[in-house]
């Protein structure tokens, strides 16, 4: 690189020694507050005014004040990290490197003590992490009946209308284990609805009185009317990254599971342990083993009386008391396998064992009585273009059929039609589904449409739409439709159920 002349004198003036003020009238300062009297504000000025450093934005450095040292040696420092400079502009910079050395030095310094800090901030701050959605939502629901003590009662439209939080968080251990959970809250409104018929009260004598009694929003958001949603911690577990090659990811603990792609074999809160593992050289195929139990146990009451019988023939009941009877979730033994049968084409195929608690007529405990496992199956096919199928069906071995349709068997058939991205506002899609469900086929739901409720229903059967679109970003807007469904709330009473719901998730 040829040199300038005001470089030329420069170089000269720094390797003599002497003041740079004799330059400083070839232009206007460009750091207005560096002292003229020191030799490096024209090597600065220099430096400046061929680009290779830029100061404050503003020409100066924080004010009218002298320029520390430390203050020249951090410009210094950043022109120093810049490539591809002249001949002049390097010259001048080692000269300067040379005066401010032991600044450089410590400057050096302090920034490796900052990157460090920085660094064990950064991994404090992965270590913990919380994200979630709240949704607000209403509609309507002719046959809603999700409390034991409104069946074949009054509906109650309370999952229609509610405020619902979820928030999740991640406590990281180690690179490959990490303890998670989550909170979720309901908050039902629309108080007063209806009433429960025939709940129980128990005076201090222990004896139990049949009571009316309000259905309102503080009731429904009680802890004991609602214990997965009460606002407390709902779920908690820890996943792991097992295997020489951490590629068997285990969890171990209470958390919402899913089975199937539809979930339809099992779609709830379960406790117990699971793990999934890529299958070596098998064309992206998955196994997942796992062994668990539903978390919704549930416990059932009989109001008895003391029966009498006057000389008349008069029966009198008195002495009401109540007995109570458990039913607990069964232990299960799954094995599940999925991946892809082609290029549009993906299935699942799993087996689930029963190998615990099942029904027991003595005691009146377990859920599923002779029930012995569960095959479920699942195809995915993407006919073209933003379009897919999904088929899915669950097979119950038991004797148990029910009264309507086929009590032994769950089938399920959704169409997608696009879909949704949080990142894209305006994005949407549309679907459609058609179900048919057993109430043997059924292992533990708290699914988000209800068409589990409630749990003994024997048969539900009809039709969903849906719309989903971004307005926001970060927001999803669903609306559900079911213009008729057929349920058999009892084992002999057919219930016509329509819906219509619709609901904002806003994702944090």
């Amino acid at each position: 690189m040829k040199l300038n002349k005001k470089a030329t004198a420069l170089l000269l003036g720094l390797t003599l020694g002497i003041s740079g003020t004799a330059f400083a009238a070839d232009g206007a300062d460009s750091f207005s507050d560096v002292p003229q009297g020191h030799w490096a504000y024209d090597a600065l000025d220099y430096l400046a005014k061929d680009g290779v450093i830029d100061g404050m934005g503003d020409g100066t450095f924080q004010g009218n004040r002298t320029m520390t040292r430390y203050e020249m040696a951090s410009i210094v420092a950043k022109a120093m990290q810049k490539g591809n400079l002249g001949v002049g502009d390097q010259a001048v910079l080692e000269k300067l490197e040379k005066e401010y050395g032991s600044e450089l030095a410590t400057l050096s310094k302090q920034v490796n003590a900052n990157t460090k800090a920085i660094k064990d901030l950064n991994a404090k701050t992965d270590k913990f992490k919380v994200w979630g959605m709240a949704r607000v939502q209403m509609g309507d629901d002719n046959g809603l009946k999700n409390d034991a003590r409104a069946w074949d009662k009054e509906k109650n439209g309370d999952y229609n209308n509610r405020f619902y939080m979820d928030l999740e968080g991640a406590m990281k251990v180690n690179p490959y284990m990490t303890a998670r959970f989550t909170i979720e809250k309901n908050a039902r409104y629309r108080d007063r609805e209806v009433q429960y018929k025939g709940a129980v009260a128990v005076d201090n004598n222990g004896n139990a009185h049949a009571v009316n009694l309000p259905v309102t929003g503080e009731l429904r958001d009680m802890p004991d009317m609602d214990t997965n949603h009460n606002g407390s911690i709902s779920n908690i577990w820890v996943e792991m990254q097992l295997g020489p090659k951490h590629d068997w990811y285990t969890n171990i603990g209470r958390k919402w599971n899913g089975i199937g792609m539809q979930n339809l074999l099992l779609g709830g809160q379960v406790d117990g342990i699971a793990t999934y593992h890529p299958i070596e050289g098998g064309h992206g195929w998955w196994l997942s083993a796992q062994y668990w139990k539903s978390s919704s146990d549930c416990s059932t009451y009989q109001i008895k009386y003391k029966e009498t019988t006057d000389a008349s023939g008069k029966v009198t009941y008195t002495d009401p008391t109540v007995e109570v009877a458990a039913r607990r979730a069964p232990i299960n033994a799954t094995l599940d396998f999925w991946g892809p049968l082609g290029k549009y084409i993906d299935a699942n195929v799993g087996y689930t064992r029963v190998v615990g608690q099942k029904y027991d007529p003595n005691s009146n405990e377990g859920y599923w009585y002779d029930t012995s496992g569960f095959f479920n199956a699942d195809l995915a096919v993407k006919l073209f273009k933003d379009f897919k199928v999904t088929g899915s069906y669950v097979k119950a071995f038991t004797n148990q059929t029910g009264n309507y349709g086929h009590g032994d068997r769950d089938l399920a058939v959704r169409f997608d039609y696009r879909g949704t991205n949080l990142d894209k506002v305006g994005s949407w899609g549309v679907y459609a589904k058609w179900m048919n469900l057993g109430a043997f086929a059924d292992l533990g739901h708290d699914d988000e449409w209800s068409t589990r409720e409630p749990t003994f229903t024997n048969g539900v059967r009809g039709w969903y739409f849906g719309f989903k679109a971004v307005p926001w970003k970060n927001v999803e807007w669903e609306t559900l439709w079911a213009p008729h469904l057929a349920e058999q709330i009892t084992w002999n009473t057919p219930v016509h159920r329509h819906i219509l719901r619709s609901w904002l998730d806003f994702h944090f």
